[in-house]
């Protein structure tokens, strides 16, 4: 073999480097493409029960603090329906109208009940859950909305949005809404054996927020049915 042949041949420390890296990639791209188990499409009735008393809970700290707040989303489809959370609801969503909140007054008001919440900047959520719990335990998240000057609609919050311009039909993400949909005093409707505001008009506020498939009952697709055993 000729003096060029083994030098391209030779292991050198960049080369080595290289292919660890390379192996590196090739693992977390397999560990990536591993399909996570899926759970299970409706969840045991003493977590929906947990999920109840935890909305509740947000309902009374929100109440006590004055701020405008309703059932909404897959909470308030869950309302409309059967009067408490969807059966395979792991989270129930409350909005809440407040453009001169107080993040920490907020937190601060959970804390004192108990409750942990944590607030999602991008997302301008909150996600409140028992504290010292795990990621799949029952869990409420409060989305924040605010009223635009602009557009004198109802929008949602949170960075990812602010660089949107205030326009509701070319931002679809904003979730605009009416602000007359949400004027208190809100009504308040049951929901798993609480009193819970809801918005006005019923499900006209899921219109905005569904504009696409309203109408339908979407279950989710990526769970599965518990198999029926022959005795």
């Amino acid at each position: 073999m000729s003096f060029w042949s083994r030098r391209r041949f030779r292991i050198t420390p960049l080369r080595a480097l290289a292919a660890l890296f390379l192996m590196i990639v090739l693992f977390w791209y397999s560990l990536s493409r591993q399909e996570a188990p899926r759970q299970p499409c409706s969840v045991p009735e003493e977590f929906t029960e947990k999920l109840h008393e935890l909305a509740y809970r947000v309902h009374l700290v929100l109440a006590k603090l004055g701020i405008v707040h309703f059932l909404c989303l897959g909470g308030l489809w869950g309302q409309v329906r059967i009067g408490r959370a969807l059966p395979w609801a792991r989270k129930v969503e409350l909005c809440l109208v407040d453009t001169l909140r107080d993040d920490v007054l907020i937190t601060k008001a959970f804390r004192e009940v108990g409750l942990s919440a944590t607030y999602l900047h991008a997302a301008g959520v909150y996600r409140i859950q028992e504290h010292e719990v795990g990621e799949d335990a029952p869990k409420v998240e409060v989305v924040v909305f605010e009223k635009d000057a602009v557009t004198q609609m109802v929008r949602r919050v949170g960075w990812t949005r602010r660089v949107l311009p205030p326009d509701c039909e070319f931002s679809p993400s904003l979730q605009c809404f009416p602000p007359q949909l949400v004027i208190p005093p809100l009504p308040a409707k049951q929901f798993g054996g609480r009193l819970i505001p809801v918005p006005r008009e019923g499900i006209e506020l899921q219109k905005y927020h569904y504009p696409n498939d309203w109408w339908l009952e979407v279950k989710p697709t990526d769970c599965t049915e518990p198999q029926e055993t022959s005795a």
